[in-house]
């Protein structure tokens, strides 16, 4: 059985601007907590097909993942499956849309498949709970970086 994470945030800046940030793996330190270190030769949009690596720290558990985009269709979808050093695997799908304001409405949904019993288990009690709240929180600064790069503040 996966686990399923879903978060969407409205950000105050163009479809545009919020993608082509996002959708860059090296940037993703700068706001999602669970987000280590990346390992790519690339710094702008990892396109369909481009292969990365990442180290994480999600739930209070750390791990390695090797990343490979399968979609990446300009600034509407964005999706990336990972093999985890522990068996676990994942994919990261992201979704931007136009606000009526000018900004852009972002999705985000994780899925994960863990490979054992034991991980089974300590997901129900715990890892969900922790890699929820670390979603929510991912959101929330890529907001803040976001409008901090782009809005003029007086």
């Amino acid at each position: 059985m996966s686990t399923h994470i879903y978060n969407a945030i409205e950000i105050q800046v163009p479809v545009q601007q919020a993608f082509d940030y996002a959708c860059a793996p090296s940037h993703w330190p700068d706001w999602h907590p669970s987000s280590l270190k990346i390992y790519t030769n690339n710094a702008g949009i990892a396109s369909a097909g481009t292969s990365f690596e990442e180290d994480v720290r999600a739930g209070g558990r750390t791990g390695h993942l090797v990343w490979t985009v399968t979609e990446c269709a300009n600034v509407q979808r964005w999706t990336g499956q990972a093999a985890v050093d522990n068996g676990a695997s994942l994919t990261v799908s992201y979704h931007f849309s136009a606000t009526a304001n000018g900004g852009t409405l972002f999705e985000r949904h994780l899925q994960y498949e863990l490979p054992n019993l034991a991980l089974k288990i300590l997901n129900f009690l715990l890892l969900r709970r922790r890699i929820a709240d670390e979603s929510a929180l991912s959101l929330r600064r890529l907001q803040s970086e976001l409008q901090a790069r782009y809005v003029n503040t007086p």
